[in-house]
């Protein structure tokens, strides 16, 4: 963590760009707290004010309230030229010179995929979130959103079902959980994942900070899928970003009637990518079908060491590399139940047994 960086961004109406600016005009971060008013005046976009802000160290109270509310509640501040800052991240045009965080970044968290859309979805784009989101997270692929209701929540929360990581990208300070109904998600989401926000403790918590959020979520994301977006939709914003960005847009088509999918249907028309499924979106990333090859090897070659019981062979005795419904398996096997889901769940860890979407369960030896 810059202290320096965290100290410009404490002045008010400092953003990424003045701070860009401020950066390349004098080297550093600490550079620019060492300048005189009349030096600071003459960058084009700063006020009398934040000049006199700086040289009279008026930010200072401001990084105080930032340290001791991180010290209390076991946050911590990701800075530009931090080794753990997101690499992915970095690589956007006006990147968050600050980060505040609950919850490790991971380095393969650098493949992820950003799901967004309407806060109040139909049931046909609950479902399709929920299917597109779990999916991709099967794979053991990063979901990322904005922890807003509807779309971001159930992305959010399919992730967490499957055990895989999600990023939350908050429009508000890490104290105001927005929406508080949303404050479980929060919880599990800074165990299994991150949360984090550009918004310091105690700023104004105003809609342009969502906004501006918009560009984290796709700036940390290798492709944004918008699940389903009237015309003002703010998930627009976030496929814009992307495409601004260099990232894939993919959009989930609709029913042409209902004014709910206009937004998707017109990414579409400018050409993202129509998605119905998670293998859509992984289908477009060649290396992920290799390393999830990779992955799926080394389980076999895992589970080809490990010795399994009675129980677990005869469960195993019922399955094939096709596929077979659970249904089946209680009725082919002469276990119990509570004893054949038991031994599933050992022979998935051990790697014998792949899970497959509707409750099949899949031989992989």
């Amino acid at each position: 963590m810059d202290i320096s960086t965290l100290a410009i961004m404490c002045v008010d109406g400092i953003g990424p760009r003045l701070y860009k600016t401020l950066v390349q005009t004098f080297g550093s971060a600490e550079q620019t707290l060492e300048q005189d008013k009349k030096t600071l005046k003459q960058i084009q976009g700063i006020t009398n004010d934040q000049a006199s802000a700086i040289v009279d160290k008026r930010y200072q109270r401001t990084v105080d309230i930032q340290l001791k509310w991180m010290e209390k509640y076991r946050a911590y501040l990701l800075t530009l030229g931090d080794e753990s800052y997101p690499g992915i991240l970095r690589q956007i045009y006006d990147p968050p010179p600050v980060l505040m965080c609950m919850g490790e970044f991971h380095h393969e968290d650098d493949v992820a995929f950003g799901v967004v859309g309407m806060r109040y979805p139909d049931d046909y784009g609950k479902k399709m979130c929920y299917k597109i989101a779990k999916g991709i997270a099967e794979r053991n692929i990063c979901i990322v959103s904005g922890m807003a209701k509807g779309i971001d929540a159930i992305s959010h929360q399919a992730a967490l079902d499957t055990g895989s990581r999600t990023i939350a990208v908050m429009g508000t300070s890490l104290e105001r959980i927005y929406p508080a109904e949303n404050k479980h998600l929060f919880d599990k989401i800074k165990e299994k994942g991150v949360v984090c926000t550009e918004t310091l403790i105690g700023q104004k918590q105003v809609p342009a900070n969502f906004i501006r959020r918009n560009r984290i979520i796709s700036g940390l994301s290798r492709g944004v899928i918008v699940v389903q977006a009237g015309t003002t939709s703010g998930s627009l914003v976030t496929a814009l970003n992307a495409n601004e960005q260099n990232r894939d847009v993919f959009a989930v088509p609709g029913d042409a009637l209902k004014g709910r999918h206009t937004g998707c249907h017109r990414l579409i028309r400018l050409g993202a990518k129509i998605v119905e499924n998670a293998d859509d979106v992984i289908n477009e990333y060649p290396f992920l079908k290799e390393r999830m090859n990779g992955q799926k090897d080394i389980f076999i070659e895992a589970a080809r060491k490990t010795k399994v019981g009675k129980e677990e062979e005869a469960i195993l005795n019922c399955l094939n590399k096709d596929g077979v419904h659970i249904d089946v398996i209680f009725d082919k096997c002469e276990l119990d139940r509570a004893e054949i889901m038991k031994g599933l769940l050992g022979l998935e860890i051990k790697g014998y047994v792949q899970r497959g979407k509707g409750d099949y369960y899949v031989r992989n030896i």
